[in-house]
């Protein structure tokens, strides 16, 4: 008996359960004329909406130039900001893998420059939506020297909002 539950319990342990939801979490710094936005997400569910686009089905995100470059790619079209008088473009200047309890999540830092001080953001957020159709996905966005908050929630029939930032 203990060979056997030794057996199952090295089974059940070898293939965690998959989470049960789908969300990214993005923290959108906006000071000036820049804003810094740091978004997560479930490495998994990442990897699928890739290897969706790449049709390669063992696709994998790593840290590479041409995996930033496939990803800036991908979520430039998907999280897109405006100042209000422009669409600003999104820079990659960091990227990786990290682990939140037994979930493997991939973290990326994108940085967004705009002409005059930022004081309007409209966003619109469509990250992983065309692989999973209960796709969420949280944004916090903090204004500074204010410190003044907002934290908004896009899921697939509410994928914009606009926000007028006190400067």
């Amino acid at each position: 008996m203990p060979l056997l539950f030794a057996i199952l319990l090295s089974v059940v342990t070898a293939f965690p359960p998959a989470h049960k939801f789908h969300v990214t979490y993005s923290r959108i710094a906006v000071e000036g004329t820049t804003a810094v936005a740091r978004v997560r997400f479930f490495k998994d569910d990442l990897d699928k909406s890739l290897a969706n686009i790449t049709q390669n089905p063992t696709y994998s995100m790593d840290v590479s130039q041409k995996q930033d470059s496939l990803f800036l790619a991908y979520f430039n079209t998907r999280f897109t900001i405006s100042d209000g008088n422009e669409a600003l473009k999104g820079a990659l200047i960091g990227s990786g893998e990290e682990l939140e309890g037994a979930e493997k999540m991939w973290w990326v830092l994108i940085q967004y420059d705009a002409a005059a001080p930022i004081q309007k953001l409209d966003i619109v957020n469509k990250l992983l939506i065309e692989t999973f159709e209960d796709q969420k996905n949280i944004v916090q966005i903090q204004q500074f020297p204010s410190e003044k908050t907002w934290s908004l929630y896009f899921v697939e029939d509410d994928l914009e909002y606009s926000l007028q930032l006190d400067q």
